[in-house]
């Protein structure tokens, strides 16, 4: 029988208690952890933007047991209809961000305004040439890799962890427990959560891809826009480096025509969605 156990411990579980913040935090983190583990096995694949449907609740139902102390713990035990190997899918994604988090000498990100403008007078000068939508499919960009899921999964793990990054959290741990098919515990203080977190959030530009299709939405703000892909049919977030880039674009939405134009791949933790993930403008196909 499936089984999650979550363990707190030091400051934030005093006179062995949690806070409703944290709790509350912490349970709603880890069932969207396990919802993105379903989601992915009904349809094959995850994406971006993907949600849960109704239908799919009871395979992905973790059913509350009284806590006990030692800290605090509380556990899960998986339901009647809870579908196998979701919590082994949720631990090998931690499994894999937590091996690479103890290694020696931690990558930063890449500067993206940096990369940008090296992407930009790459392709210029013919060093890059544009690959279209369906190569990001057949072959992956090189620092692609790992699944969109895995990034989606350990995404929300990191929100609970969140809890013990801060100062006021002091001398705080968490451990998290699955058992599934195989065990696996895993457990953070501050600084392991830090480490965890630097490298879940670690953010890259993929090689030039041709993208078509609408602008559905601008926001100068942020510059930023939505795009509807014309190949996919789903939206994904645009992203532009400067007002500029931003201004170039717009006059397409006033429109609404369908265009051409070179985006690069917004990757995260080694993964990005090719159907829904966010993209970086370059510039109008020539």
């Amino acid at each position: 029988m499936g089984k999650l156990e979550v363990h707190f411990g030091g400051h934030i579980a005093k006179n062995h208690q949690v806070s409703m913040r944290t709790l509350g935090k912490t349970l709603d983190h880890l069932q969207n952890a396990i919802d993105r583990a379903c989601l992915e096995k009904y349809h094959g694949v995850l994406w971006k933007y993907a949600r849960m449907p109704q239908d799919l609740y009871a395979e992905a139902e973790l059913l509350v047991v009284s806590p006990r102390e030692g800290g605090y713990i509380l556990g899960f035990l998986a339901g009647k209809t809870f579908s196998k190997g979701l919590l082994d899918r949720v631990s090998a994604a931690i499994k894999g961000a937590v091996e690479q988090s103890k290694s020696t000498g931690l990558k930063k990100s890449e500067n993206i305004a940096e990369a940008l403008l090296k992407r930009k007078q790459q392709v210029e000068m013919g060093i890059f040439t544009p690959k279209d939508l369906q190569d990001i499919f057949d072959k992956p960009d090189k620092a692609i890799v790992r699944r969109y899921a895995d990034r989606a999964i350990v995404r929300e793990v990191d929100q609970v962890l969140s809890i013990i990054r801060s100062d006021y959290a002091e001398d705080s741990t968490i451990e998290i427990s699955l058992s599934d098919q195989t065990s696996a515990k895993y457990g953070f203080n501050r600084t392991s959560a830090q480490n965890f977190h630097s490298v879940i959030t670690r953010k890259q530009l993929g090689e030039p891809i041709l993208y078509r299709g609408r602008i559905m939405s601008m926001d100068r703000k942020n510059l930023s826009g939505k795009f509807q892909n014309a190949v996919t049919d789903k939206g994904s977030r645009l992203r532009f480096s400067n007002e500029d880039s931003f201004q170039e674009v717009i006059s397409f939405f006033d429109k609404n025509i369908i265009f051409t134009f070179i985006g690069c791949p917004y990757i995260e933790y080694g993964a990005f969605d090719p159907n829904a993930g966010d993209i970086y403008y370059v510039g109008l196909k020539a």
